[in-house]
């Protein structure tokens, strides 16, 4: 008995002396948002905005307006000045028509005959002059009118900002109105197969649908309190045409053109004022972006990792808290990032044994991006990335790591404007 514990006595020596880390790298997404610094260099000073909506097609309505009114006014001009001339005209006429049918009267007989057979001649016929009509005058084809107030308040909200005209951003958002071809009906053929009964074989179908090219371009310009023009732009997607298209059918069917061009016209004015807002916000805005992060902690059973598992708890917390609460959300962000940068500080990369082998610190070094990059320090953040550039990486750790880099950069972007 004696000789066999002597004999064990060295591995279990050497046994108690190693220390086994059981670890399993676990994540879980949480979904917070961010506030994005703005892309412009802008004077930080400016807290508001006031935002215009104005069409340039007004004035060219007013014009056909004008235009129209006067046609009209001439055209009942003309019809009153013809119903006074009228009468006389009538008295005219049925006084002629008198005076013909008395001279015909005086004609015997024979002179009739004669005259008819030598050239035609025939009893006078009444010949009343045309009763006056008044024109019809068409209404010209407008660029529809909005409520431009509603339409600023409605689509343009400057993100961080108050609107209010006061040490303002100037904002002009210009229309130039639905540009549009005629909708027509489009057939086009497709091949068909058929299995079973006397029709087997391919066949061809035609179907039918309704197409329309359109656009609706817009400018956008800015300026600081001080009247500093600082964009003007005509933003080519707005400016160039795009194709409507409406779902085939087997038959074709009666288009119903203006509510169709109605409707898109409306659908469209709001996707462009969208549009321009997102690219107002991401230029000046300090927009709330909606953001998916994965966090990584350790799945252990033992208190090995009980700082990491605290990390991770206080960096959830604070990810929740930025939008509502950025203080708190930051103090905690702090909190978990001085536990990963200890962690990190006791890596040893070369020992898949050691508590914070690699993989872990590279799991640790993405928990941090993350934080870094909620909290705004792009200059931590850089130092991460910079350390991670030491690491022998996986494909999938790279590409995680090269969507850091471009978030990394274009926060450095706009932290420095």
């Amino acid at each position: 008995m004696n000789k066999k514990i002597i004999y064990y006595l060295p591995i279990l020596l050497l046994l108690s002396g190693t220390v086994c880390y059981a670890q399993k790298i676990k994540s879980e997404d949480i979904s917070y948002f961010v506030n994005r610094l703005p892309a412009a260099s802008l004077d930080r000073s400016v807290k508001n905005y006031q935002v215009t909506v104005e069409a340039a097609y007004e004035a060219r309505n007013q014009e056909a307006l004008k235009a129209y009114e006067k046609e009209k006014r001439d055209a009942l001009q003309k019809y009153n000045a013809e119903m006074a001339a009228y009468p006389a005209l009538v008295k005219t006429a049925e006084d002629n028509y008198a005076k013909e049918l008395a001279e015909y009267n005086k004609k015997s007989l024979g002179k009739k005959i004669l005259e008819k057979s030598l050239d035609g001649g025939q009893k006078p016929v009444k010949q009343l002059p045309v009763h006056p009509y008044l024109a019809m005058v068409d209404r010209p084809a407008l660029q529809s009118s909005y409520d431009y107030s509603a339409l600023a308040n409605t689509y343009i909200n400057l993100e961080g900002y108050q609107n209010d005209p006061q040490h303002a951003l100037k904002i002009a958002v210009v229309l130039y109105g639905f540009d549009h071809t005629a909708p027509r009906t489009m057939d086009e053929q497709s091949s068909t197969v058929s299995l079973g009964g006397s029709n087997n074989g391919v066949g061809k179908s035609t179907y039918y649908h309704t197409e329309f090219s359109y656009r609706h371009p817009m400018t956008v310009k800015v300026a600081t309190p001080d009247g500093k023009e600082i964009m003007n732009v005509t933003p080519p997607e707005l400016n160039s045409y795009k194709i409507y298209k409406s779902a085939a059918t087997d038959r074709a069917t009666r288009i119903n053109s203006e509510l169709l061009i109605k409707t898109s016209e409306e659908k469209v004015l709001q996707e462009n004022l969208k549009f321009i807002n997102n690219m107002l916000n991401d230029q000046f805005g300090y927009s709330k972006v909606k953001r998916m992060a994965t966090l990584y902690y350790i799945k252990n059973g033992d208190e090995a990792y009980a700082d990491l598992t605290t990390a991770f708890n206080e960096a959830s917390s604070g990810l929740l808290m930025m939008q509502q609460d950025p203080t708190g959300g930051k103090t905690h962000l702090d909190k978990a990032c001085s536990l990963w940068k200890t962690a990190l500080d006791q890596a040893d990369i070369s020992n898949k044994k050691a508590r914070i082998n690699k993989d872990i610190a590279i799991a640790v070094s993405f928990d941090l991006l993350e934080s870094y990059y909620a909290s705004g320090n792009a200059t931590a953040g850089q130092s991460v990335l910079d350390k991670l550039n030491t690491y022998s990486l996986s494909s999938s750790e790279r590409k995680t790591k090269y969507d850091y880099d471009v978030l990394f950069a274009e926060l450095k972007t706009r932290s420095t404007n």
